[in-house]
């Protein structure tokens, strides 16, 4: 099976990635959840680059899987103070992990990709 194209957009810049056929909506969606974390670092002030915006997010991506897996979640917003999360059943939070490990495979993936160019 080829592979499909999209085009994501992280704190300005526009990223072309290859995927598997049909999952180019999900892409999207995380990455507009990595351009909204980004975009809240960059905001925080002082001028950033790119890798070091990339490991920030990262950090901030494997705090709430540690927070899940403590049966927590802080809120989106990384400048606000963290909100208890309701529970998660062990099948969700399993579920849960899972896809933020594929999306940490995915941003170490990206992270590759970007150094090659």
């Amino acid at each position: 099976m080829a592979e499909a194209r999209v085009t994501v957009t992280i704190n300005g810049q526009n990223y072309p990635l290859a995927c598997q056929p049909g999952e180019e909506d999900h892409i999207r969606a995380l990455a507009a959840r990595l351009d909204e974390y980004s975009r809240q670092i960059a905001a925080s002030g002082g001028s950033i680059n790119e890798s070091r915006l990339l490991v920030m997010v990262g950090l901030i991506m494997a705090d709430r899987l540690h927070e899940l897996e403590k049966g927590t979640l802080a809120s989106v917003n990384v400048a606000e103070s963290p909100a208890p999360a309701p529970a998660l059943s062990d099948e969700k939070s399993d579920t849960l992990a899972a896809s933020i490990e594929d999306l940490a495979l995915r941003m170490e993936q990206l992270a590759s990709q970007l150094k090659a160019h």
